[in-house]
């Protein structure tokens, strides 16, 4: 067998190598298709993942430093992120699970509970470093299961010569003068379209997104769940709060009906200037950077509460691969200060560990907007996080974006349409 160093050996590698390699990573050894033919031998690590462009490179880095420190190699197997869950779980009925995978938050606890995952050797030595949200995204009262590798969330995206005949003025610039809801309303009805098919703004509530109508929810002061997280609070009056504040959206005649929750990203309909505003993530800047017009950023409204979504991914560990401790080695890696920092300037995402000064990063996009972002993730609150990350809350979003999608475009009043959207997520909550 061949010999790897001690995992503290892997964990103090100097930044340098990363570093380097991302200026070199287009040659990175290792396969980002599963069909290549490529060779692995016993010892090569296989990780299932979705990446963008700067991404990919960000992980051919890690992989790349990770084998210069004496690591094994890493074979990354990339598929589009619609696809992710399923290649996953073909390969874990199939016998023929990755040794690690990248995973949505809110993904993360349906794999704990069916005992998938590989739980951390020494969680201990490492919590005191990480954000206590994302923390608890991983772990639970039998361990943690998986590293919080990065973060993203929401703010609201501004084309600056599309509004500019608005009268909005400056926009808001920090948190506590987030637009309230009535003022995001005003502003949006001030946006005069320039072309027919030109709306004032679109929500980013698609492409199994639908929870972040939650941040609606939790503006309000509502919940979706109780706080015992096994049942819905389908009394609290934020959620039907919610519901009317973001249907009007639609009856105004604000968003395209096309930006329902099972409809078109939001972020291309930014991209094509359909809409003047968009709700869009930091890890999209480098696509809409791309797209040929000056655009801003502010926080999202607020109403009882400011309230951003719980964005970003873990990476675990597949408690069945033949090569466990040696993708634990790598989890914890990918995790340390200095690689976390070099990848999320590379990709444009935001730090989870508490030793990781986004301010220091050199970010590749936007450099100007990222501490923004960096305000508007102090938003993420707690009472939010723990009901995205119940175990069965990959039903619950998938009911989420059907339900919403049948709230926003039909006719029936505002309590009706809640209570289908109650009921389609009561029915897969598990007794």
């Amino acid at each position: 067998m061949p010999t790897h160093p001690t995992r503290r050996t892997l964990l103090t590698a100097g930044a340098g190598t990363l570093t380097g390699t991302l200026a070199l990573s287009a040659c990175g050894g290792f396969s980002t298709d599963p069909d290549s033919g490529t060779t692995r031998d016993d010892d090569t690590l296989t990780m299932i993942t979705w990446a963008g462009d700067a991404e990919l490179t960000a992980f051919r880095a890690l992989a790349d430093a990770f084998a210069a420190q004496g690591g094994p190699r890493v074979e990354l197997q990339v598929v589009p992120y619609s696809e992710v869950l399923t290649a996953v779980d073909t390969a874990l009925r199939t016998d023929s699970p990755p040794d690690l995978f990248r995973v949505s938050y809110t993904d993360v606890a349906a794999y704990r509970a069916q005992g998938v995952l590989a739980n951390l050797p020494d969680p201990g030595s490492l919590e005191s470093s990480f954000l206590p949200a994302f923390w608890g995204a991983v772990t639970d009262d039998e361990g943690t299961f998986g590293v919080p590798h990065h973060t993203d969330t929401s703010m609201v995206l501004v084309n600056t010569g599309a509004v500019a005949s608005a009268g909005l003025g400056a926009l808001p610039a920090t948190l506590d003068a987030a637009w309230t809801w009535e003022q995001f309303l005003d502003a949006a009805g001030r946006v005069r379209p320039s072309r027919a098919d030109t709306y004032p703004f679109a929500v980013n509530w698609q492409n199994a997104g639908a929870f972040r109508w939650l941040n609606f929810v939790d503006q309000a002061g509502g919940r979706l769940l109780t706080p015992g997280l096994d049942d819905v609070a389908e009394d609290d009056p934020g959620l039907l709060e919610a519901l009317t504040f973001t249907r009007d959206f639609f009856r105004r005649g604000l968003v395209p009906q096309a930006s329902s929750s099972r409809g078109q990203p939001a972020s291309d309909l930014f991209v094509n200037q359909t809409v003047a505003m968009v709700f869009a993530g930091d890890f999209l800047l480098q696509e809409i950077d791309g797209a040929g017009f000056e655009y801003q950023a502010t926080f999202l409204p607020r109403d009882v509460n400011a309230s951003a979504d719980l964005g970003g991914n873990a990476l675990v560990a597949v408690e069945a691969g033949s090569r466990k401790e040696a993708a634990l080695d790598f989890l914890e890696f990918c995790a340390g200060a200095e690689q976390m920092g070099a990848f999320c300037a590379a990709a444009t995402v935001l730090p989870t560990r508490t030793d990781v000064d986004p301010a220091d990063l050199d970010y590749a996009v936007r450099p100007d907007l990222m501490p923004l972002f960096v305000e508007q993730a102090r938003a993420i609150r707690t009472e939010l996080v723990e009901q995205v990350v119940v175990p069965d809350f990959s039903a619950v979003n998938g009911q989420l974006a059907d339900r919403l999608d049948a709230a926003f475009l039909s006719g029936d009043d505002d309590p009706a349409a809640l209570a289908q959207i109650v009921a389609g997520v009561r029915s897969v909550l598990t007794p």
